[in-house]
C-alpha cells in the first residue's frame, strides 16, 4: 500500500502538522469492486427472477414486495417506484408498505408538482386503509410545506377522514390549531386578518371541546380565555353545555376503546366494533347529543372497522363496508365517492360497490363514457364468482335501459348488442355456470314488454332452452307462458295451448307451476273439451311428479317403508302364547297332556335323517352320531375354509381401500379421480355426494394394492380445489378413528397461533422458521373449507432446534401481528363419559335422559337424612362379618321417632 502526504490539516492544535492518508492497493481496490459487482449481478438476477415469477402470478402479494426490497438495494429509483406503483393499481396496499413509500418520497420531493403528487398519495393511502401513522405522517408533511393556505388544505383532508375518531381524532385538531396559532402569531393587532385569524383560532378550540375526543377538556381554558375576548357569556354557555354532552357521549363509547386497545383476536375485535356501531346509532336519536357529531364518528368506526377485519374474510370486510355506504348517504358528494372508492379497493372484486359507484355516477349526471369506464374498470377487477360478475353486468344493463328511449331505433340496437354482448361474454368467462343466467330473461321481457317484440322474445327463450338443464326447468316455462298469455297482439288460442301442453311435458323441477297457468287458462277461456283434455293431462303429470318427489325424499332421508310382512300377525301372536305360556300358577286344559305329548313325539320324529345305503337304497334308520363323525368334521372344514377365503376376500379389499371425506358437496369425480390416480392404479371409484354428517361429499377408491393406500395416507389433507381431503383408511366395522396426533407433550414441536391469514402456508412457514434448524414436518390447522385458522405446528427433527426457535421468535411480529409461539402440550383430554358420583340420600336423582324426574322427594326428608349416617346411626342396624346390615323401612321409622 502506498502512504500519501495532504496538506489538509487535522483536527490536532500543531498547524504544521500533517494529515498521513493511507491508501489501498489497486489490487485491493479491484477486489472490493468485482465484489461489488457481484452482489449487484446477484440482486439483477434475482429481479429478473422476481419480475418472471409475477408475470404468471400478478396476484402474489409477498413477491411485489420482495422486488421493491430488491430494487431498493440497487438503488434503482424509478423502477422502485414503478414497482409499488404496479402494486397499487392492482391492490390494496398494507399500511406499513403505504407508510414506507410515503415516507421516502416525502423526503425528496421539492417541486410543486412533486407536492401534488404526494398529496394523491396520501389520498389514495387512506382509501386502502385506516392507519393512524399515515394519518399523522399526512400532518407533518403538509406543516413543512410552507404555505398556509395549502397546509390548512390538507390538513382540511386528515380531519375529514379521522377529525371524529375519539380516540385519536384530537392529534390532528392540535396539528390545526397549531398551525392557526402559528399564523395568528406573526400578526399584529392592526392587521386586517388579525381578527379573521382569531376566529380560526377559536373554531378549533370550539370544535375540539364540542366533540367526544379523549383528552379534549385539555382546550377547555384556552376556549375560556379566548372566547372572552371575541364574545359575551351566551357564547361561552353555549360552548360550554355541548362541551358537558361531548363529555358525557365520551364517556359511554369509552368501554368500546378500551376492549378494542386490549384485544387481539379478530373476531372478538368484530364482535366489539359491531357493538360500537350500535350504541352509536342509538346515540345519534338523542337530541342532547345533536352537536356531538355521530355520522362522523360512525363513518370513523366503520373505517377503523374494515381496516382491522380485513384478516376476517371478504364477508365480512364487504358487510362493514356496506353499512359505511349507507351511513354516507345524504353526506356531500365528495365524501360520497371517497367511501365508495375506499370501498371499491378493500374489495374489489365484489359487484356491490362498483354498481353503487355506477349509480352515484348516473345520479350526478356524469357522461355516458365515464359510467362505462368505471364498469370497465369493474370488470377487469375478476368478479370473484359468478353470481357477482351476472349482478355487475345487470347494474350496467339497468343504466343502459334507463338511457334508453324505446321510440328510437338506434338506442334499441344498441340496448340489444349490449344484452347480447353481455350474455356471450358471462358464457365466455364462466361456462356452464353461466346457463342459468338472469340477463336474457331481462332482454326477453323488455322484448316483450318494451320494445314489442314478441316474435323476438320468444326465440330468446328457445335459445335458453338450449342450454343445460333449463328446458325442464319451471322458472322460465313460468316466466314464458306469462309474457305469452298477456302479450299484445294476443297469440293464437291453438298455438297457446301447444306451448302450454308442452310446458307441462318439459318441466320436471315443479310441474304445478306450468299446470296452474294452463288450467286458469282453460277456465277463462276453454271449452269443455279442451278443459277435459287439460285436467286430464295436468292430473296425470302432477301424480307421476307426486310419485317421484316421495321416492326421492325416502332415498334422501332414508326413511323407506318396508313392505309388510304376511306372517307379521303370526308371530306376534306366537310371541304372545309363549308369554301366556310361561306364566306361572297357570290352569291346564283338559286333554292338554295328550296334546304335549303328541307335539313332542311328532318334534322327535321329524328330527331323525332318513339316509340311503351303499346300494341306494333307503335303510330307514336314524345316523348315529359314531357314523356321522368323519362326513360331519369334512363338512366342517369345508364351510371353514369357504368363510376363510370369502374374509381373507374382504380383509383384501378393505385393505385397498382409502376413505376420502370433506370434499366438495359438488365434487368433480374426473379431478378427484385424477389425483388420487396419484397414488396406485384405481379399481373403483365410488363417490357419494353431498354428505351433510361430513361436512361434504365422500369417496371410496379401491385401488389395485394395499401400498397405494398407505402411499395415500401420507398425503393427508392435500387440497383439491382449494378444499383439503381428509384422507384414511376404509374399515367395515366403522368404529370411532381414534385421534391421529400425539396428545402428551412435545419438546421438538411448536405451537404457533395468531398467525396472519396470508402466512398460513408451509413456504411461509418454513421461510421463518427454518433457520432455527432442520424441519421434520410442518402442520397447518384449517377449516373444513380449507381456509385456515391461524394455527399451525411446526416440529424439528431435535429439540434443540425447537428451543432456538422459541427463543428466537419471542414477540415475532409477522405482518403486523403479534405470533405466539410455544412447545406443543395439548391439554388432557376430557373422558367420553366420566363416571357420576354417587347420589347421596335425599338427593334428587337424574333419569337416564339427564333431565330432573318430576317427583322429587328431597323436601320432605328430614336434614338429619340427608347428612353422611354416623357412628350413632350406623348402630340402628345390625353387623353381619363386619358389614352394615342395609337398613330397611322399620329402622328409618325407628329413626323419626328417635328411638
Amino acid at each position: 500500500m502506498a502512504i500519501v502526504e495532504d496538506e489538509v490539516r487535522n483536527e490536532s492544535e500543531d498547524e504544521n502538522e500533517i494529515e498521513v492518508v493511507v491508501e489501498e492497493d489497486d489490487a485491493e481496490q479491484d477486489s472490493d469492486d468485482s465484489d461489488d459487482d457481484d452482489d449487484e449481478g446477484a440482486l439483477e438476477r434475482k429481479v429478473a427472477e422476481l419480475e418472471r415469477r409475477i408475470a404468471e402470478d400478478p396476484y402474489n402479494y409477498n413477491e411485489h414486495i420482495e422486488l421493491i426490497q430488491s430494487l431498493w438495494a440497487l438503488t434503482e429509483l424509478d423502477r422502485w417506484r414503478n414497482a409499488f406503483e404496479r402494486l397499487q393499481q392492482m391492490t390494496a396496499l398494507r399500511a406499513e408498505h403505504w407508510l414506507l413509500w410515503l415516507q421516502t418520497e416525502a423526503s425528496i420531493a421539492h417541486s410543486w408538482q412533486s407536492r401534488e403528487r404526494i398529496a394523491e398519495l396520501f389520498k389514495q393511502a387512506t382509501l386502502d386503509c385506516y392507519s393512524i401513522p399515515i394519518l399523522t405522517e399526512w400532518c407533518t408533511w403538509a406543516m413543512g410545506v410552507g404555505d398556509v393556505p395549502a397546509a390548512r388544505e390538507q390538513l382540511d383532508e386528515v380531519l375529514r377522514r379521522a377529525g371524529a375518531d375519539p380516540f385519536s381524532g384530537k392529534l390532528f385538531w392540535d396539528a390545526k390549531l397549531e398551525l392557526e396559532k402559528s399564523q395568528l402569531d406573526t400578526m399584529s393587532e392592526e392587521d386586517s386578518e388579525y381578527k379573521t385569524q382569531q376566529e380560526r383560532v377559536l373554531w378549533c378550540l370550539e370544535e375540539t371541546v364540542s366533540r367526544p375526543l379523549l383528552r379534549g377538556e385539555e382546550a377547555w381554558p384556552q376556549l375560556q380565555e379566548l372566547a372572552a375576548m371575541l364574545h359575551d357569556q351566551t357564547y361561552i354557555d353555549k360552548v360550554k353545555k355541548q362541551h358537558e354532552a361531548a363529555v358525557d357521549y365520551l364517556h359511554k363509547v369509552t368501554t368500546f376503546e378500551d376492549k378494542l386497545l386490549t384485544t387481539e383476536n379478530v373476531e372478538e375485535k368484530l364482535k366489539i366494533y359491531q357493538d360500537y356501531i350500535e350504541t352509536v346509532k342509538d346515540l345519534s336519536h338523542r337530541d342532547e347529543y345533536a352537536e356531538c357529531d355521530s355520522n362522523g364518528i360512525l363513518k370513523v368506526v366503520y373505517d377503523r372497522a374494515s381496516t382491522e377485519s380485513s384478516a376476517a374474510g371478504t364477508a365480512v370486510v364487504s358487510g362493514l363496508l356496506a353499512g359505511w355506504a349507507r351511513a354516507t348517504r345524504g353526506s356531500s358528494r365528495t365524501t360520497v365517492a371517497r367511501v365508495l372508492d375506499a370501498c371499491i379497493r378493500r374489495c374489489p372484486r365484489l359487484h356491490t360497490f362498483w354498481a353503487l359507484k355506477m349509480q352515484q355516477a348516473e345520479h350526478e349526471e356524469k357522461t355516458f363514457d365515464e359510467v362505462k369506464g368505471i364498469f370497465e374498470t369493474a370488470l377487469s377487477k375478476g368478479m370473484e364468482s359468478y353470481k357477482e360478475a351476472e349482478a355487475l353486468w345487470l347494474s350496467y344493463l339497468e343504466f343502459i335501459r334507463r338511457r334508453t328511449a324505446f321510440d328510437n331505433e338506434t338506442d334499441v340496437d344498441t340496448l340489444r348488442r349490449t344484452f347480447r354482448l353481455a350474455w356471450d361474454s358471462l358464457a365466455e368467462a364462466w361456462g356452464e355456470e353461466a346457463n342459468d343466467c338472469e340477463v336474457p330473461l331481462y332482454w326477453a321481457r323488455l322484448e316483450y314488454k318494451r320494445m314489442n317484440d314478441p316474435k323476438q322474445g320468444k326465440e330468446i327463450f328457445e335459445e335458453i332452452f338450449k342450454y343445460g338443464e333449463n328446458k325442464s326447468m319451471s322458472k322460465y316455462w313460468e316466466a314464458l307462458l306469462q309474457l305469452e298469455l298477456w302479450r299484445v297482439p294476443a297469440a293464437a288460442p291453438h298455438k297457446l295451448r301447444g306451448l302450454l301442453r308442452r310446458a307441462l311435458r318439459c318441466v320436471a323441477d315443479y310441474p304445478p307451476a306450468p299446470a296452474r297457468l294452463w288450467t286458469d287458462y282453460e277456465r277463462d277461456h276453454g271449452a269443455l273439451p279442451a278443459r277435459a283434455d287439460c285436467a286430464e293431462q295436468c292430473e296425470a303429470k302432477l301424480k307421476e311428479w307426486r310419485e317421484n318427489y316421495q321416492a326421492m325424499k325416502e332415498k334422501m332421508t332414508g326413511k323407506k317403508q318396508k313392505p309388510k310382512q304376511d306372517n307379521k300377525k303370526s308371530k306376534f301372536e306366537n310371541k304372545k302364547k309363549r308369554r301366556e305360556d310361561d306364566k306361572p300358577n297357570r290352569k291346564r286344559k283338559s286333554g292338554e297332556d295328550n296334546k304335549e305329548s303328541e307335539a313332542k313325539k311328532k318334534k322327535d320324529d321329524s328330527m331323525d335323517v332318513e339316509e340311503k345305503a351303499h346300494d341306494g337304497e333307503s335303510s330307514g334308520v336314524k345316523r348315529s352320531h359314531e357314523q356321522d363323525d368323519d362326513n360331519v368334521t369334512d363338512s366342517k372344514r369345508q364351510r371353514t375354509d369357504e368363510t376363510d377365503e370369502s374374509s381373507n376376500r374382504v380383509s383384501s379389499r378393505d385393505a385397498c381401500t382409502l376413505f376420502v371425506s370433506n370434499l366438495e358437496f359438488k365434487v368433480d369425480e374426473e379431478s378427484l379421480r385424477n389425483k388420487l390416480s396419484d397414488y396406485g392404479e384405481i379399481v373403483s371409484l365410488r363417490v357419494k355426494a353431498g354428505v351433510k354428517a361430513f361436512g361434504g361429499s365422500i369417496c371410496y377408491c379401491q385401488y389395485k394394492t394395499p401400498g397405494a393406500v398407505e402411499k395415500a395416507l401420507k398425503h393427508d389433507r392435500t387440497p383439491l380445489n382449494g378444499r383439503p381431503m381428509f384422507l384414511s383408511r376404509y374399515s367395515a366395522d366403522k368404529t370411532k378413528s381414534s385421534f391421529k396426533y400425539p396428545t402428551t407433550a412435545e419438546k421438538n414441536k411448536l405451537f404457533v397461533k395468531n398467525l396472519p391469514f396470508g402466512h398460513c402456508t408451509k413456504e411461509a412457514l418454513t421461510d421463518i422458521f427454518e433457520k432455527y434448524g432442520k424441519l421434520k414436518d410442518i402442520r397447518v390447522v384449517t377449516h373444513k373449507d380449507g381456509k385456515p385458522k391461524g394455527l399451525a405446528y411446526v416440529e424439528y427433527e431435535e429439540e434443540a432446534s425447537a428451543q432456538a426457535a422459541l427463543a428466537g421468535t419471542r414477540s415475532l411480529v409477522v405482518a403486523g401481528r403479534t405470533v405466539d409461539v410455544a412447545l406443543s402440550a395439548p391439554p388432557p383430554r376430557a373422558a367420553a363419559h366420566p363416571p357420576a358420583p354417587p347420589a347421596a340420600l335425599g338427593q334428587p336423582k337424574r333419569d337416564a335422559g339427564g333431565g330432573m324426574r318430576r317427583t322429587q322427594l328431597s323436601s320432605f326428608i328430614p336434614s338429619v337424612l340427608q347428612r353422611p349416617s354416623t357412628s350413632k346411626a350406623a348402630t340402628n342396624g345390625d353387623h353381619t362379618n363386619g358389614e352394615k346390615r342395609p337398613l330397611n323401612n322399620s329402622d328409618f321409622r325407628n329413626m323419626l321417632l328417635n328411638k
